[in-house]
C-alpha cells in the first residue's frame, strides 16, 4: 500500500512494504527520488537493518550461522501504520517467525517519515523487546536523480561537505567501479548534493550516523546517486561477516529503544 504525505512545500510518497520511500515531489512537482527503472535499479530507498552490505558467507552472531539477507530483512517486511497525519506518518514492524529465524533477537522496528517546511525527516526507531543486548547494523539507502535537471551529466556534480578541510568530491563513475565509497570522521554530518555551477541540488543531514557511503550501480552510467548514512562495518570488512566484529555494530541495551535520524530538502 502507498501512502502520500503533504504540506505546502512537498508532497511524499513512502510503501508499507519496506516502510520504502518511493518520492519526493516539491509544490511544482519536480522530483528529486529515483523512480525504480530495473535496467539500472529496481529501488528506491531500501532501509538496511539489522545488516549492512553483501553476505558472501552466513552471518555469525555469538558463533552461531544465521542466513541473514543482503542488507538484512526489514526492506522486506511487511509494515503497519501505527499513526498518520497529513505531513507524517509512522509505520511499524517487528519479530517474526522468518526473522527469528535469521536474527535472534525479539525487537520493533519503527519508519516515521515527517515533513518539516521543505525537509524531510526520516527516523528509523529500534527498540528491544528481548531480555538481553540486541547488537545490530541500521542505515539509510535513498537515491537521488544525478543529473537533476534537463541537459545537465552526472559528472557536472560534485559532493560538498560541511567539513572545510574535506575537499568537494567531482562524481565521475569509474571512482564507484570498486563498490560505494565511504566517508568516516566526520566532524559536522551534513553533505550536499549539487550542480557544480548553479550549485543547486540537495542537502543531506544525517546526525545520528558515524559514516555516510556514496553508490551508483558499476558500470551502467545510472542517472542517480544513492547517499547512505551507515552505522555499519567499512568497505574492507565485507568478507567478515561476524556481526559483533563489524567496525560501527551498534547495542541496544534490553527494553531499551533508539532513534536514527536522517533528512533532505531542496537546496
Amino acid at each position: 500500500m502507498n501512502i502520500t504525505i503533504k504540506n505546502e512545500h512537498a508532497a511524499v510518497t513512502c510503501q508499507t512494504l519496506g516502510a520504502e520511500l518511493l518520492s519526493y515531489q516539491t509544490a511544482s512537482g519536480k522530483e528529486y527520488l529515483w523512480q525504480k527503472d530495473p535496467a539500472y535499479w529496481a529501488k528506491t530507498s531500501p532501509v538496511l537493518f539489522p545488516y549492512i552490505g553483501a553476505v558472501p558467507q552466513p552471518v555469525l552472531i555469538h558463533g552461531k550461522s544465521y542466513d541473514m539477507p543482503r542488507h538484512g530483512f526489514v526492506k522486506d517486511a511487511d509494515f503497519q501504520v501505527a499513526e498518520q497525519g497529513d505531513d507524517h506518518v509512522v509505520l511499524t514492524t517487528g519479530t517474526t517467525a522468518f526473522t527469528s529465524s535469521v536474527y535472534p533477537y525479539d525487537f520493533t522496528f519503527t519508519v516515521t517519515f515527517r515533513l518539516e517546511g521543505p525537509r524531510l525527516c526520516v527516523t528509523y526507531g529500534v527498540a528491544n523487546r528481548g531480555k538481553e543486548e540486541m547488537p545490530f547494523l541500521v542505515g539509510g539507502h535513498p537515491a537521488f536523480f544525478c543529473p537533476m535537471e534537463e541537459g545537465e551529466a552526472f559528472t557536472e556534480y560534485l559532493l560538498r561537505f560541511e567539513d572545510e578541510e574535506v575537499e568537494d568530491l567531482h562524481l565521475q563513475y569509474p571512482m564507484f567501479d570498486h563498490d560505494a565509497i565511504l566517508y568516516e570522521h566526520l566532524t559536522h554530518h551534513t553533505v550536499k548534493l549539487i550542480h557544480q555551477c548553479t550549485e543547486k541540488g540537495i542537502r543531506f543531514d544525517f546526525p545520528d550516523y558515524p559514516t555516510v557511503a556514496f553508490w551508483t550501480p558499476i558500470k551502467k552510467d545510472a542517472p542517480f546517486l544513492c547517499i547512505e548514512p551507515w552505522c555499519g562495518g567499512t568497505m574492507d570488512q565485507v568478507p567478515n561477516t561476524s556481526l559483533l566484529e563489524k567496525k560501527y555494530v551498534q547495542y541496544l541495551p534490553a527494553g531499551e529503544a533508539r532513534d536514527y535520524r536522517f533528512s533532505f530538502q531542496p537546496c
